[in-house]
């Protein structure tokens, strides 16, 4: 028993010796003031009116198509209403894959630019914690509570930003 509490009363006094110095980051609130998430989704907002432009066209081609079907169709022979009913298919077909092309495309896109920032705020995180002795660094939306002493957010923000 006795030696049971020597080795928790050295267990005790050594602690202090191994405590971690840890940080936290607001990824939400870098993501947010990050100027280059701004430029992102400027870039992105332009690459999605872009794409809906392009669709609209198609949507445009298409309901000209289904008018002049509507038009046509009561006098057209039978191998032309065919033609028409193909034509329409494969315009819709056509859209369909163009929207899911240009869908896959933005998010493809969005997927990467968010990872590269991603990790280009762990690099800097890392290098301020290096520079300032700290152990580790969490994010903080994992974390329950953390005093704001621990926080290093706002160099993170400034160091991305420049």
């Amino acid at each position: 028993m006795k030696k049971l509490m020597v080795l928790l009363v050295v267990l005790a006094f050594s602690l202090p010796m191994f405590a971690l110095k840890v940080a936290v980051v607001d990824m939400q609130k870098v993501w947010g003031q990050s100027k280059e998430i701004k430029v992102e989704k400027k870039k992105m907002e332009k690459m999605l009116a872009s794409s809906q432009a392009e669709l609209k066209k198609k949507e445009a081609a298409i309901k000209k198509l289904q008018e002049r079907a509507q038009k046509e169709g009561p006098m057209a022979t039978q191998e032309a209403k065919q033609a028409m009913a193909q034509e329409y298919q494969q315009k819709m077909m056509e859209l369909q894959k163009l929207y899911q092309e240009k869908q896959a495309l933005l998010q493809d896109k969005d997927v990467k630019a968010q990872a590269a920032f991603v990790e280009k705020v762990k690099k800097v995180a890392m290098k301020i914690a290096i520079k300032k002795g700290y152990d580790v660094v969490f994010a903080r939306e994992g974390l329950l509570y953390v005093e704001d002493k621990f926080d290093i957010t706002k160099a993170v923000i400034q160091a991305v930003n420049r």
